[in-house]
């Protein structure tokens, strides 16, 4: 999965403006990081599932961007957003834990 970092260009500055780390402004822009890599993963990942196979595309996102995040300021995120390669670990191991990925029978006919 791709994450743009242009998408992030708008928060990085928002971030570039306020001074400090931590408090409220912080945890907004750690949301709305969050939020697009969210929305990026399910996106990206929507296209690509196969047909016939179910899986949460959003406990799977969720699972991977908390992954993403977990441990990073804001200043780092911004610094050095997620890229490709580091994407497809968290996703892997989320698929895992998400629970089983079912595939559909196909229709007989």
């Amino acid at each position: 999965m791709r994450f743009a970092a242009l998408s992030l260009a708008p928060i990085a500055l928002f971030a570039l403006a306020s001074c400090g780390e931590g408090g409220v402004v912080d945890e907004n822009l750690k949301s709305t990081v969050r939020q697009s890599l969210v929305s990026s993963c399910a996106a990206t990942a929507e296209g690509q599932v196969p047909e016939g196979v179910n899986v949460d595309l959003n406990k799977v996102c969720d699972c991977a961007a908390d992954r993403l995040m977990a441990g990073k300021s804001v200043q780092e995120l911004i610094a050095n957003p997620p890229t490709s390669m580091e994407d497809l670990a968290p996703v892997k191991e989320c698929l895992k834990e998400v629970g089983p990925v079912t595939v559909a029978q196909p229709a007989e006919g």
